[in-house]
């Protein structure tokens, strides 16, 4: 799965930054952990819409779909529309299905460590795992009375050859995800929990091998 790749005044907001990786605001929802807290609790089958924003495009490109997160960090994205495609992420694999659920084999060309560390930045964040993107991205946080923003900016030379920005906003579940990447094109994609047991029933056959 190709995953694409905010800027905001923290001192209006903050009363001090903590001395740590990642700077945060003096409100107890706004510390790393309570955010980590908070995306680990969400529930755990979401429905999607994506937009993705190419310079060259006058219109955004738009798709619409599903994602399943499993009790074991595993993570099911199923694109709907306007073609059905799935990827399933967990810590140790990357699998793709075609719209007939056929696998997908990635071309001996392709640059698996950068798409690991995608894929695995990612799993990541959907997964509440915040602590681990210190290795690859600074961090920074800022909260105000609707929630919380993060702010990844990729220290990996890797990444930031693909991603320049990653931007996170929520409050009790992850809303909102921007990508900006290194040519300038943006992906936002929009999550709202869903409770459809046919869907998460479907998902979950994925998670079979």
């Amino acid at each position: 799965m190709k995953l694409y790749s905010f800027t905001a005044t923290v001192l209006a907001f903050c009363i001090f930054l903590i001395s740590s990786p990642v700077s945060a605001c003096a409100q107890p929802s706004c510390h790393l952990k309570n955010i980590t807290s908070n995306i680990k609790s969400q529930a755990s089958l979401h429905e999607f819409t994506q937009e993705k924003s190419i310079q060259v495009l006058a219109n955004p490109l738009k798709s619409s779909g599903y994602l399943l997160l499993a009790d074991n960090e595993t993570v099911v994205w199923q694109t709907t529309t306007p073609i059905k495609s799935t990827t399933v992420i967990s810590a140790t694999e990357f699998k793709q299905f075609n719209k007939n659920d056929q696998p997908i084999t990635m071309p001996s060309s392709a640059d698996t460590q950068t798409s690991q560390l995608i894929s695995s930045t990612f799993l990541a964040i959907l997964s509440g795992n915040l602590d681990s993107l210190n290795d690859n991205f600074e961090v920074t946080s800022l909260c105000n009375d609707s929630g919380w923003d993060l702010n990844l900016e990729p220290t990996n030379s890797r990444i930031q050859r693909l991603i320049k920005q990653i931007h996170i906003r929520g409050s009790q579940q992850i809303d909102q995800l921007d990508f900006t990447e290194s040519n300038g094109d943006i992906t936002s994609i929009v999550f709202s929990a869903t409770n459809s047991q046919q869907t998460e029933k479907q998902l979950g056959t994925y998670l079979v091998d």
